[in-house]
């Protein structure tokens, strides 16, 4: 498994969810100008997701065409074939997961203190 930050990993995972509704595969998508594949790169100390990006020609071939750099604050830096408007929704719905998954389990209720006199 690729580790990343959380956000960084969340924001992979609305990709994932756009390239399987598009091909029903976990790394393809359907852009405005074509079908991309990315391909994560190495691994990163500071928490940031980035790899590749590949595009496919008519005869079924790929070419490389750009790549793609998660920071691990959540904020897509680069990621070619995907619109601004699909980094904003991406990036957008992994914030509020990670709101609801992460901050919600570490606010505590308040309890009142009773101290005895």
């Amino acid at each position: 498994m690729y580790k990343c930050s959380a956000k960084a990993s969340l924001v992979l995972d609305q990709v994932r969810s756009r390239c399987q509704s598009d091909t029903q595969t976990n790394n393809k998508w359907t852009g405005r100008s074509g079908h991309y594949m990315y391909i994560m790169g190495r691994e990163n100390a500071d928490g940031k997701a980035t790899g590749v990006v590949h595009k496919f020609a008519d005869d079924g071939s790929h070419k490389l065409c750009g790549s793609f750099k998660i920071m691990s604050d959540g904020i897509i830096v680069r990621f070619t074939g995907l619109s601004k408007a699909d980094w904003n929704h991406f990036m957008n719905s992994a914030e509020a997961e990670y709101k609801a998954k992460y901050e919600a389990a570490t606010t505590e209720p308040k309890v009142e203190q009773k101290v005895a006199v």
